[in-house]
């Protein structure tokens, strides 16, 4: 979504993919892209497309029924200003306008000062609550599918502490697992983007521009609010990391009492975090080393560094200790950290946090 420098298609491309993205912009458009780039990297399926004097954005989904919800609901969410313009959809494509802005991730590590990453994080929560609130005014939540509520999606996430210590050799911690799968059966009835990681998002001047709509469905709204505070890239110290909880805990609760969200804030977001935990883990066992930093963080990857990790691991245990059912998370989060000699970088100077 974000701009990049665009190349001839013809210098890169293979020739079935060159004539695939030629026969779509064809139908499309009416004619072939004067240039084609991958602002997210050749191996997805997204791409932006020069058409004249104009650029766009071309995303492929699973099937055309996922693209044609995608774009119902940016279409009906486009008046708030805070996605991009749809201007069709062509089978399993979405063609949407292409926004100059810059990716969330990268613009925050540009931020020194902690306190200008706070205003940065406020305003891009509160484009994404203001989102859910004109979604649900225009009854959106009725017109999406439910987003992860049976019980493969609750004993997956349920696992992941395990699967983490059988890579990296470490104990399992003993979590109450009857309490949390309890707390995460809920009563899906809230629109949520789902997937509202900060890669997912813009920075557009004085306003975030929230993209990659494949995934929104009706689950609880406090999904977002954890998917971009625990999130890898969002670093941040734990003082503004409370501070943001404060102020955005209500509007993402909707009518929860702030005791039950914070609550099931704090378990889904160490749950989100061990997700991506043990997917970065998994990697660098796989690959026997760190992954480049600015690689990651510039190419939309998942944070494989010890930066990242380190930051996730010590976040999942200041969030576990609110939980009852997770207290034993703690000192688990605590051995994972030893285990890798992971230490906490200086959250207020970025160029202190070098790539790996």
């Amino acid at each position: 979504m974000a701009k990049s420098k665009s190349s001839d298609a013809s210098t890169f491309l293979k020739t079935a993919r060159r004539e695939e993205i030629e026969a779509l912009c064809k139908r499309a458009f009416g004619r072939i892209p004067k240039r084609v780039a991958f602002p997210g990297g050749r191996s997805r399926s997204a791409f932006m497309a020069e058409i004249g004097d104009e650029r766009f954005v071309l995303a492929k989904r699973d099937s055309p029924g996922d693209a044609v919800i995608e774009g119902i609901v940016m279409k009906v969410l486009s008046p708030t200003g805070l996605v991009p313009r749809v201007v069709k959809v062509v089978d399993e494509w979405v063609v949407q306008e292409l926004v100059d802005g810059i990716r969330l991730p990268v613009f925050l590590d540009g931020l020194a000062d902690i306190r200008e990453r706070e205003a940065i994080l406020d305003q891009s929560l509160s484009a994404l609550a203001d989102l859910q609130d004109y979604a649900h005014a225009q009854n959106l939540h009725h017109r999406v599918p439910r987003v992860g509520p049976d019980r493969d999606w609750s004993d997956g996430n349920l696992m992941r502490a395990r699967k983490i210590s059988e890579i990296v050799g470490i104990a399992p911690p003993l979590l109450d697992y009857g309490r949390l799968e309890k707390l995460f059966r809920l009563d899906p009835r809230d629109f949520v983007k789902a997937d509202a990681r900060p890669g997912n998002a813009l920075v557009c001047g004085d306003r975030t521009v929230w993209f990659d709509w494949e995934g929104c469905g009706r689950r609880h709204a406090l999904d977002d609010l954890a998917f971009v505070l625990s999130d890898e890239w969002t670093a941040i110290d734990p003082d503004t990391e409370t501070r943001l909880i404060e102020r955005h805990l209500s509007r993402f609760a909707r009518n929860r009492s702030e005791t039950e969200a914070f609550e099931y804030l704090m378990a889904f977001g160490v749950f989100h975090m061990l997700a991506r935990m043990h997917r970065a883990i998994r990697y660098r066992d796989r690959d026997g080393k760190w992954w480049s930093r600015d690689k990651c963080l510039h190419n939309d990857k998942i944070g494989v560094t010890p930066t990242e990790v380190g930051l996730m691991c010590d976040r999942a245990r200041r969030w576990s200790l609110q939980v009852t059912a997770l207290h034993t998370l703690a000192p688990w989060c605590e051995n994972l950290m030893e285990k890798y000699d992971l230490d906490l970088p200086d959250l207020g100077a970025t160029d202190q946090r070098k790539a790996v």
